[in-house]
């Protein structure tokens, strides 16, 4: 059989040799950008792995017994949560041992709960009050007993006039960290601030009094 001849291939004209040049370019191309955004993937962080936690709905006092709309959800990075993470069955009608910002994390540190009140007489109930003068707050513990005064003023010049004695052998409960025994301005005792409160079990009439007294407390340590 007759071979069949085959004719060598034209030659590439200027045109073609210009698209063949730009395909390779824009393969070469490609292939960078490819390996480039490999490199950023492996380079880029993680997200972190977020857990749900409860978190102080709003600014709430010392001494605020907690409800529902106290609290709310929020994620944060599971690996910077603090340890004793308050539940949803224990935060509700828990009592604060110090004050809590908006969206700070709610911690057992941070509450006081009934277990506060086991082995107290029946009626005992948990309150705060002022102690009037912060220098005192390092002989303060739990378990601490205290008397609490109430300074008296002149109803016309308002100038001091003494003190009454309106509770008698209370018992502290808790007592805040160092960082919460600032008042509002962050200077302890200043004018325009309480100062520092401490948790106390007390009956309920003499609770009365303390909430009357309120800002114009003072402990005293009993021996």
């Amino acid at each position: 059989m007759p071979e069949i001849a085959t004719a060598p291939p034209a030659p590439l004209g200027p045109l073609d040799r210009r698209r063949r040049r730009l395909g390779r370019r824009w393969a070469s191309a490609g292939l960078v950008a490819a390996a480039g955004g490999v490199a950023v993937s492996a380079l880029a962080p993680s997200a972190p792995e977020l857990d749900a936690v409860l978190v102080a709905a709003r600014d709430l006092p010392t001494g605020a017994v907690l409800t529902a709309a106290d609290v709310e959800r929020a994620d944060r990075p599971a690996d910077s949560l603090p340890d004793g993470l308050l539940t949803p069955g224990a935060v509700v009608g828990a009592v604060l041992a110090s004050p809590v910002r908006r969206g700070e994390v709610l911690t057992d540190t941070r509450t006081t709960a009934g277990p506060l009140l086991t082995g107290q007489p029946a009626g005992t109930v948990a309150t705060t009050v002022d102690v009037g003068d912060p220098a005192l707050l390092p002989s303060l513990a739990a378990g601490t007993r205290v008397d609490v005064l109430a300074r008296t003023e002149d109803p016309l010049t308002g100038a001091a006039t003494g003190a009454d004695r309106i509770a008698v052998d209370v018992v502290v409960l808790r007592v805040p960290a160092p960082a919460d025994a600032s008042g509002p301005l962050g200077v302890p005792g200043s004018p325009s601030s309480p100062g520092a409160s401490v948790l106390v079990a007390v009956d309920a009439a003499t609770a009365a009094r303390l909430a009357a007294a309120a800002g114009h407390t003072v402990l005293t340590v009993r021996s």
